[in-house]
């Protein structure tokens, strides 16, 4: 596992995860800090006082009588024995153990310190040199309401601190999500401009993708108009010269023909071209009935097709660019193909499924990957390689995908997946 494989990938986590580092070190910097300036000096006036006290009750006990410093110490509230304590050790005494260790300094080798229990409490023991000897409990680190008490108030501003950083994490992922949802129909230049709310930053990002988006629309449409153009152009003298063939007397009838056949050609290469340049996008989307446009596009071939069609396939789309698409696999199947033909429409997943099959050379898979894209084509059977790219472009346009697979035992199979617009 590498590195970079253990840090979240989304901003969210990321930001949680930032978070929370800035929160230990800030525990951390405040375990630290208040060592330093309320542990520190708390345990060396205690220190201090614990001399004073024990210097105090050891003269008092050489002037006066042991059970009159006994009397005095337990009116005093200390809890004094003549046994040594049990020695303890507490997983969590800071303050004690701190004190233990300045306590032990300052009183010197001829006083001993220790911390020990009682009545289920952390106590530290001073023994001071009195005739017996007693033991004094001076400092306790009672269990319970305190530390309850601190740990509570460290999760509740952890718990503060991560709903406030929450809040302002979502504020700023929510936009970006609405951004990574808008993004390709704004790259595509099909999407309304983007409404984000959010931070500065974001707000730019979003208006700089619309303007893309609008930059993006307008040079589709300039290229379509072009083309637009190019076609009128192109399909007027086009048409004088399929005129003037036929009206040329003593002409070759295969020639006249041929003539013919090859201006149909132009004519449906141009077409192929504007509806490629066009992309769809010019088309809205409405509820319509794929099984319809499977029957029509079947009705305008001159093939004998083997077709399975449901009564009804409603779905969102665009039906003027899925007549398109499905009239393309047709005229693919028929022109590279060979007999028999079939063509299946049935619900799969929730979509539509689109097959075409014939029986003809078929495609490896690295034709099949080749053939989706723009001019790759035949040369020999003609075309202008932009069928299949034109059904591939319309397949995602409607949420699917267009597959070319072979079809057992000679043949191609091309599914057309399809889930609306």
């Amino acid at each position: 596992m590498n590195q970079r494989s253990l840090l979240p990938r989304s901003v969210f986590g990321q930001l949680v995860l930032v978070i929370a580092l800035v929160l230990a070190g800030a525990g951390v910097l405040a375990l630290l800090l208040g060592r330093e300036l309320a542990t520190r000096p708390a345990t060396d006036q205690l220190s201090r006082a614990m001399v004073s006290f024990a210097t105090v009750v050891e003269e008092l006990d050489r002037t006066g009588s042991h059970d009159a410093t006994l009397r005095y110490l337990r009116d005093a509230g200390l809890s004094v024995r003549t046994d040594a304590p049990a020695e303890a050790h507490p997983r969590f005494a800071p303050f004690l153990r701190a004190l233990l260790t300045r306590a032990a300094r300052a009183l010197g080798p001829e006083r001993t310190v220790r911390l020990g229990e009682q009545d289920g409490d952390t106590v530290l023991w001073m023994q001071l040199q009195t005739r017996p000897r007693l033991w004094v409990s001076f400092a306790h680190n009672p269990r319970g309401s305190g530390r309850r008490f601190s740990v509570g108030m460290l999760l509740g501003c952890v718990a503060l601190v991560w709903l406030a950083a929450a809040y302002f994490a979502r504020r700023l992922v929510m936009p970006l999500r609405t951004l990574a949802r808008a993004a390709p129909g704004l790259v595509r230049g099909d999407a309304p401009p983007v409404d984000v709310r959010g931070p500065r930053e974001v707000q730019d990002l979003a208006q700089a993708l619309s303007r893309a988006s609008h930059e993006v629309r307008a040079a589709a449409d300039e290229r379509a108009f072009m083309l637009a153009g190019i076609s009128h152009d192109l399909r007027t003298p086009l048409t004088r010269v399929q005129f003037a063939a036929e009206m040329l007397p003593d002409t070759d009838p295969q020639l006249r023909e041929g003539i013919s056949h090859d201006i149909q050609e132009i004519d449906a290469i141009l077409s192929q071209f504007i509806a490629y340049a066009r992309d769809g996008r010019d088309e809205a989307s409405e509820p319509m009935d794929l099984a319809e446009v499977c029957r029509s596009a079947l009705s305008s071939t001159r093939s004998v097709w083997q077709a399975q069609v449901p009564d009804s396939a409603p779905m969102h789309g665009r039906p003027l660019a899925l007549r398109r698409a499905v009239e393309n696999l047709l005229v693919n199947a028929q022109r590279h193909g060979a007999a028999p033909f079939a063509l299946t429409l049935s619900q799969r997943d929730g979509g539509w499924q689109v097959d075409v099959r014939d029986h003809g050379r078929g495609l490896t898979e690295e034709q099949a990957r080749r053939v989706v894209r723009p001019f790759v084509h035949n040369g020999r059977t003609g075309g202008s390689g932009l069928g299949l790219a034109i059904v591939d472009r319309v397949a995602r346009q409607h949420g699917g995908t267009l597959q070319l697979l072979p079809n057992p035992p000679q043949g191609l199979h091309a599914v057309l997946r399809l889930r609306g617009a």
